[in-house]
């Protein structure tokens, strides 16, 4: 096998990447939802505070094993909040629209629910601004962070999946510990410790699927699959599991590790962090396995 490497990539406010710091194996990791920065074009009505409570806060961190087993990881900066890269291009929220948007849109439940492409609220029923958005200000947005995002992950995949023929991609996010006004499932619905999302069966080989739940559950986490979160943009765009390029999303409860509140960590934190890093290297030595 020819060795190859990733470039790192700082693209400041936007993205970086992380090279592997280990022999690369076929297998990025990226994480959209973890940026604090908040743009100081960002217009909002709404206080940072109740910006960032939809930010994947510290999954950057509880991840930062990718690279020392040889996966490079993609990091955005921005919060999920002004722009979710884990949303369609096509799931835009007319509502927020000023004027005719002039490109496709699709039926989304996001959107809907004020969690589109761009967030018409905040958090609960508390507006993000008190105004809608011209045409211009979203294109604008879509074309400095989603587009370059999404390129650097087909970057990543491809350059890898050419390097080895298949490439497993893990997409990682956190939850609240209970369902809320904006979510899928109902308020007030407790949550598994960890859901693993295959795009209900669809983006991934089911032996890594399952390879990831039970050793999850072997370290006494409770793991559902696809419930309530099956995965979304970033797994269902880039993969083809009979070309042997596979997508899951993991997703991990807030509660395990900090405070929501006050979003600072707790007891649960370490743990959890060597929990993860011990995942690492049990789906390191799978895919390695079928190396020639």
């Amino acid at each position: 096998m020819t060795e190859f490497s990733i470039s790192p990539l700082e693209m400041d406010g936007v993205l970086s990447i992380i090279p592997a710091t280990a022999p690369a194996i076929p297998m990025v990791f990226d994480s959209p939802h973890s940026g604090l920065a908040i743009p100081k074009h960002f217009e909002k009505i709404a206080s940072d505070d109740l910006v960032l409570v939809a930010s994947d806060t510290y999954v950057d961190d509880l991840f930062d094993f990718a690279p020392a087993i040889g996966a490079p990881m993609l990091l955005a900066h921005f919060p999920r909040s002004f722009l979710d890269l884990n949303r369609s291009l096509e799931d835009v929220d007319l509502e927020l629209v000023d004027g005719t948007w002039p490109h496709a849109v699709r039926e989304s439940a996001s959107a809907r629910r004020g969690m589109g492409l761009i967030w018409r609220f905040a958090w609960g029923d508390q507006p993000m601004y008190d105004r809608k958005l011209s045409v211009a200000e979203l294109e604008n947005r879509i074309d400095t962070y989603w587009r370059p995002y999404h390129r650097a992950l087909v970057h990543l995949l491809d350059t890898t999946y050419d390097t080895f023929d298949r490439v497993y991609h893990v997409n990682c996010h956190s939850m609240p510990a209970f369902g809320h006004v904006l979510s899928p499932d109902p308020a007030g619905t407790i949550r598994k410790d960890i859901v693993i999302g295959d795009y209900d069966g669809t983006s991934s080989e089911p032996d890594f699927v399952q390879l990831v739940i039970k050793t999850l559950e072997s370290f006494g986490y409770s793991v559902s699959l696809n419930v309530p979160f099956r995965g979304a943009e970033l797994v269902s765009a880039y993969n083809t599991p009979a070309k042997n390029r596979h997508s899951i999303q993991i997703e991990l409860n807030r509660s395990l590790y900090m405070d929501e509140v006050t979003r600072e960590k707790n007891a649960g934190y370490s743990e959890l962090k060597e929990n993860l890093a011990r995942l690492g290297t049990v789906l390191k030595d799978y895919v390695k396995s079928g190396e020639p």
